[in-house]
């Protein structure tokens, strides 16, 4: 009863005064058109949704409070952290579930549509954004499959928005060189060293169920750099680790290593022996591991 009494309470709202539409949690209904900004991060928290170009958050009562945001299938919205459109200004798309991964916590003043590349695909598929700038700025290219070659984007990506899905991005064509699985946004590829360097992309988590990898695959986990300490050999996926890791030996196959648990946080990909984790930004500890079949060129 909350969600329809609100949803017909927004829509005299909006029929008054063209403007927008706020709800409690419980209340919410999201619509398929504009952008919906929440106060809270993972889309919680009183939210509101726009149709229209916004000039001015002050009026809402959102202004410099929005912690996470949607925006609808096919639309991009562009977000400034001053009203009028100006300061520090980036093109959005897709989910964002917490702004503070991208330093736009609780700075955004004003927000207007645009038609800036091309549309991100509809809900269910997966689909990044690269950006030619840091923080997502610059030009957007938007992909929703494998793409061997970026041609003439080819390591100009400084920054990318992940829409849905787990992506790899490869410093090589076809997807060779050094990889970095990546789920989450990033607002500068230099942490993974990946600035202007990224030549293929490629989702790895879409489809059916991934066929498994050769049973010789396995990989070897060391608890100091250089290979040396305790070693722990795998060879099939972990999902609930607790391991000291700080070098890896990769004895066949291609492996995604993370940091958290069921293969969240940060994650990389790799076919090669490292030996000290820290040139990839872990912090000491592995927590799932698996191997991921290359898929066909």
């Amino acid at each position: 009863m909350k969600i329809i009494s609100c949803f017909v309470y927004g829509a005299l709202v909006m029929a008054a005064i063209g403007e927008m539409v706020v709800c409690s949690a419980q209340e919410r209904q999201m619509g398929g058109v504009g952008i919906t900004v929440f106060t809270d991060r993972d889309f919680r928290g009183k939210s509101s949704t726009f149709r229209q170009d916004v000039t001015d958050l002050q009026p809402t009562g959102l202004n410099d409070k929005v912690s996470s945001l949607r925006v609808g299938p096919g639309e991009q919205w562009e977000i400034c952290e001053h009203s009028n459109y100006q300061g520090r200004c980036v093109v959005v798309s897709g989910d964002e579930a917490d702004l503070r991964r991208n330093s736009w916590n609780d700075v955004i003043s004003s927000l207007r549509r645009v038609n800036a590349g091309p549309a991100p695909p509809t809900p269910g598929d997966l689909y990044i954004v690269l950006f030619d700038r840091t923080i997502f700025r610059g030009n957007p290219t938007n992909y929703n499959g494998a793409t061997a070659d970026l041609g003439n984007n080819n390591r100009r990506a400084q920054s990318i928005t992940i829409g849905r899905g787990a992506w790899e991005l490869c410093e090589g064509t076809n997807f060779t060189g050094r990889c970095v699985t990546l789920e989450r946004s990033v607002a500068d590829l230099i942490v993974y060293k990946l600035r202007n360097r990224v030549s293929s992309v490629r989702p790895i988590r879409a489809g059916g169920p991934p066929t498994p990898p050769p049973a010789d695959w396995y990989i070897v986990l060391f608890d100091q750099p250089t290979y040396r300490g305790n070693p722990t050999n795998y060879n099939a996926e972990q999902s609930n680790l607790n391991k000291k890791a700080q070098s890896v030996t990769i004895g066949r196959g291609v492996w995604e290593i993370c940091e958290g648990r069921n293969f969240q946080g940060h994650c990389v990909t790799l076919d090669q022996s490292v030996p000290d984790l820290r040139s990839y930004n872990f912090r000491g500890h592995v927590r799932s591991v698996r191997p991921i079949r290359p898929q066909p060129r």
